[in-house]
């Protein structure tokens, strides 16, 4: 056997996996199980821009490769193939040569949707989250031009502002945020604050924060600290892009949540429709979307039905992480796909991104002590999210045999 080849074969799987957007226990164990299924123990490292896989010949000699990965997102299309394709290497391990043309297939003829659907699912993201945190008719219009804006920003305006995410990050939310006060100043809308956080979740990090507690919890720790400097970064490039407005427009900042007294299920559709959106932008083919849509409204019923008995929001996001994680689980079973885009988006009107928000915005205002109080509790409420799904997983595996890990 080539040993050299079989190293390229699991390193690459492993480089396509990370660039769709696999969690970091998902990459290694995934390349663990490929090169396991061809008869040898590899030892597999990565973090979010690097991947290291070993293994040893049967002289006994090391071969390592390193694979550096300069940039990804979240492309739930390639995901699936790349699992679909582990899976079936790993239950039939064909000719390393071929397996390394199927790998090389990954990304022929994917699906994707073109850049204006793309747009258009920003915008349509933008408008129901206005919605979603207490906006009115011309809040949801407001924010859907936010949203168109930011947008085409994102997916046209790389030529000009370049690849740098810090400032592709500050000039769209100067944009978003900019663009959100004309409007306001022109009577299109009054509640600033919706139209704001409304469209700025589309860059918002709530679910990279909420990720990178996971794989702390996970015993990722350095991945995890990776990530949470990318999320500092992130919020940090918000917190300049915005601070001129902010301060131009609303002087002490308010409240906001989207959280009214009793259960409104308003709010749970317009939490199921922005998500659809999100679904869009992160690739997300055929029923799927509406799947995980769907997911993310039953979430957010069970957090307000949680609020219902417990009054304690850090308590409820908990149980809501413990049902939709449940959801994602059995659908993600039913259609013998990775738990990822399910929990991903499902989780999103739960991510604290409207508390990072309100952080960056006590910050530039001065308010040190509001700022603190607010990120301390933006931290808890990621930390909530993540155990709850990771426990419902973990659970569900140990007690129900059809939930063990197929094939990752």
């Amino acid at each position: 056997m080539d040993y050299d080849k079989l190293l390229n074969l699991g390193t690459e799987l492993g480089c396509r996996l990370m660039e769709s957007g696999a969690e970091i226990y998902r990459v290694e164990e995934s390349v663990r199980r490929l090169l396991t299924a061809y008869g040898v123990e590899p030892q597999v490292f990565a973090i979010p821009n690097c991947l290291i896989v070993s293994v040893n010949t049967p002289e006994g000699h090391p071969l390592t490769r390193m694979c550096r990965i300069p940039a990804h997102g979240t492309d739930i299309e390639l995901l699936e193939r790349c699992n679909q394709l582990c899976r079936y290497l790993c239950n039939q391990p064909v000719p390393v040569l071929e397996a390394q043309e199927l790998v090389a297939d990954l990304p022929r003829g994917l699906r994707g949707f073109s850049p204006k659907i793309l747009v258009l699912a920003y915008g349509a993201t933008a408008a129901f989250f206005a919605l979603f945190f207490g906006g009115g008719l011309l809040e949801w219009l407001a924010a859907a031009l936010c949203g168109l804006a930011a947008g085409v920003c994102l997916l046209y305006g790389q030529r000009f502002i370049g690849s740098n995410t810090f400032f592709r990050t500050t000039i769209c939310a100067a944009l978003i945020s900019g663009l959100a006060l004309l409007l306001v100043t022109l009577g299109l809308g009054k509640d600033l604050e919706a139209i704001s956080i409304g469209a700025l979740m589309v860059l918002v990090p709530g679910m990279a924060l909420t990720n990178a507690m996971r794989e702390i919890m996970a015993g990722d720790v350095f991945s995890g600290l990776n990530r949470t400097a990318e999320v500092i970064l992130v919020a940090t490039a918000i917190a300049l892009g915005t601070a001129l407005p902010l301060l131009l427009g609303q002087g002490a900042p308010g409240g906001g949540g989207g959280q009214t007294e009793g259960i409104d299920l308003l709010p749970c559709l317009w939490a199921m429709l922005a998500c659809v959106g999100f679904g869009l932008v992160f690739n997300i083919q055929g029923w799927g979307v509406l799947i995980c849509g769907f997911g993310a409204g039953l979430g957010w019923l069970a957090y307000l039905a949680a609020m219902e008995l417990s009054a304690n929001d850090i308590l409820s996001a908990f149980l809501a992480a413990v049902v939709i994680g449940g959801y994602s689980e059995w659908m993600a079973r039913l259609r013998r796909c990775p738990v990822t885009g399910y929990l991903q988006v499902a989780l999103l009107p739960l991510v604290p991104g409207a508390g990072i928000y309100h952080a960056m915005q006590y910050c530039v205002s001065g308010y040190t002590q509001l700022f603190l109080t607010t990120l301390l509790h933006t931290f808890g409420m990621a930390a909530a999210l993540s155990v709850g799904a990771m426990l419902t997983s973990s659970v569900l595996r140990a007690i129900l045999p059809r939930f063990a890990p197929l094939g990752r």
